[in-house]
């Protein structure tokens, strides 16, 4: 079995465990080493335990939260200069967490999860806020919540700030609903991940990586309809029709009611004539 394979099979039984027993980080790590060759694993995980290290010894168990979750992201965000890749953010190493570990900087899902991986070591329970275009973490307070915002080195926000954040990213008419401020699980965050993997990868017109990436989120959620029409796309440009038709008729299948079963039909006899024109 190659390298690839290997950790593609690694990745599968990884996210087809029973509940929430999945190791994030490993997860990434393994999405990073089928893409990039000589990934060190160990090499990344000895990095998070340096930098929850070096992050506890600005910690004291009189501090409240806000205090260590102030501390915590000092170290990341100003001391070891984690922030957004501003320059080139849309470069798909962004997206491996290897990357972004050893150059310090990333998009909000693989900075926040170094904030996560290195809170979870120092007790801190940090938890993923799917806010629409800009992920950040959230820690509970018997008082009120407390935000933080990985990409912008780590600066601590209320629920209104994360609000305000949205609308100065994206526009006045961009509003988080409550529902945006619903954790993600595991899994849907390793889909988000995997979701920008993808973007990134159709952008440069990398199919073959892109490809790679719908397959793993099929792998965590088979039912999710925007992947698959996405996955149907993608066998298109490669010339893999048939293989196109079968996602869309699994839509179909699985949204027969869905709002545009009607062009999805009109997509599969498109393919159909485009394969009777071939023969």
């Amino acid at each position: 079995m190659n390298a690839k394979n290997l950790y593609r099979e690694m990745f599968a039984d990884l996210v087809g465990r029973r509940g929430e027993d999945i190791d994030l980080a490993m997860g990434a790590l393994y999405v990073a080493a089928e893409d990039t060759p000589a990934v060190d694993i160990e090499g990344a995980t000895r990095i998070l335990d340096r930098l929850a290290e070096e992050a506890g010894e600005g910690l004291e168990p009189s501090m409240d939260l806000r205090a260590k979750l102030s501390a915590l992201s000092y170290h990341l965000g100003v001391t070891q200069d984690y922030r957004g890749d501003r320059d080139d953010y849309y470069n798909p190493n962004n997206v491996y967490l290897d990357h972004v570990l050893a150059t310090k900087r990333g998009i909000p899902v693989t900075l926040s999860l170094i904030y996560m991986e290195v809170g979870y070591r120092l007790g801190l329970s940090l938890e993923p806020i799917g806010l629409p275009g800009h992920l950040v973490i959230r820690a509970a307070s018997q008082d009120a919540d407390i935000y933080v915002d990985p990409f912008h080195y780590g600066r601590l926000l209320s629920k209104d700030e994360c609000v305000d954040l949205i609308r100065d990213l994206f526009g006045e008419r961009a509003r988080p609903s409550d529902d945006d401020f619903q954790p993600y699980s595991k899994r849907q965050f390793l889909v988000r991940l995997l979701t920008n993997l993808k973007g990134m990868h159709v952008r440069r017109g990398d199919y073959g990586k892109a490809m790679a990436a719908a397959d793993r989120i099929a792998l965590i959620d088979p039912r999710m309809g925007s992947n698959l029409k996405e996955r149907a796309w993608i066998f298109q440009r490669v010339g893999q029709r048939r293989r196109a038709i079968e996602d869309l008729e699994s839509y179909l299948d699985l949204y027969p009611d869905a709002g545009d079963k009607e062009r999805v039909r009109g997509q599969i006899q498109d393919l159909w004539k485009t394969i009777a024109s071939l023969n």
